[in-house]
């Protein structure tokens, strides 16, 4: 993978934040001359509208007729994008739980790139359903904020490093991104409990095994005693004009962050830039 990713896979639906990310995707794609995959799969409306049954098959054959009006615009809108991206991208649309079909396909990948969740807007997804990708698809994911525009990506990383292999993961499905960049933050954040620094400057050895792979990096250490990690990764963003995070997601149990919370929620949660994470 350290050469270049070869075959792209985003999830498309039937919200309107879909074409960013799958221009963004197209982009991606076309500057590593890889092959672009968009899977369609949304949750069908018999299982998230209660009151199906209380009004029996009309209903039902209404949600369906009004499912296929949608699919139909999506599809639309994906041809839109495909037309304006001037390069082929491959449509598929498979039935089912979307974060199962997304972990099916992606596999096959070497990227997948998904939209963040807004709790205040309509939803194809789930609440869990980057965090089932991330954790059930054995490939890096990257999130798109579902607000802002990002046409690019990575050109001013940051990897926020701990030392754990989580961390280590996604440094390495970063690096075709990280080859290319000006320049590498590396924030060593959470120092105190750091697994896997090695000298005096938490960081130091990461940068150099970057270094080796001909990518430039700063250091810098978070110690912030006031402020979760999670917030001290998304201020130093906006601080140091970072276009991309690197991390690695779920550190913890996904049980252990649903009760007490952790990094990889509070990014999900509240993103400003696209997050690469690996688990």
């Amino acid at each position: 993978m350290s050469f270049g990713y070869r075959t792209l896979l985003t999830h498309f639906d039937t919200t309107p934040r879909s074409s960013k990310r799958l221009m963004l995707a197209s982009s991606l794609a076309e500057s590593f001359e890889a092959h672009l995959t968009a899977i369609y799969s949304v949750m069908s409306p018999l299982y998230t509208e209660p009151f199906v049954s209380d009004g029996g098959a009309f209903v039902a054959q209404e949600l369906i007729r009004l499912q296929q009006r949608k699919d139909n615009e999506a599809r639309a809108r994906f041809d839109e994008v495909s037309r304006q991206s001037g390069r082929p991208i491959e449509w598929c649309q498979a039935d089912g739980n979307p974060a199962a079909v997304v972990n099916e396909y992606g596999r096959c990948a070497d990227l997948i790139v998904l939209g963040q969740y807004d709790p205040d807007q309509a939803n194809d997804i789930t609440p869990d359903f980057i965090g089932r990708v991330i954790l059930g698809s054995g490939r890096p994911v990257l999130v798109v904020p579902y607000a802002g525009d990002f046409q690019s990506i990575g050109k001013r990383p940051m990897v926020a490093w701990n030392g754990g292999r989580e961390a280590a993961r996604a440094v390495s499905a970063a690096m075709p991104l990280l080859r290319r960049a000006e320049m590498v933050q590396v924030n060593a954040f959470d120092v105190r409990s750091n697994r896997g620094a090695q000298g005096d400057l938490p960081g130091a050895d990461i940068a150099t095994y970057l270094s080796r792979h001909g990518v430039k990096a700063n250091v810098s250490t978070s110690t912030g005693r006031d402020v979760d990690i999670g917030n001290q990764m998304l201020s130093r963003a906006e601080d140091e004009n970072i276009d991309l995070i690197v991390m690695g997601g779920y550190g913890h149990s996904r049980a252990f962050e649903f009760i007490m919370g952790g990094t990889t929620r509070t990014l999900l949660e509240s993103m400003t830039v696209p997050v690469l994470f690996a688990h």
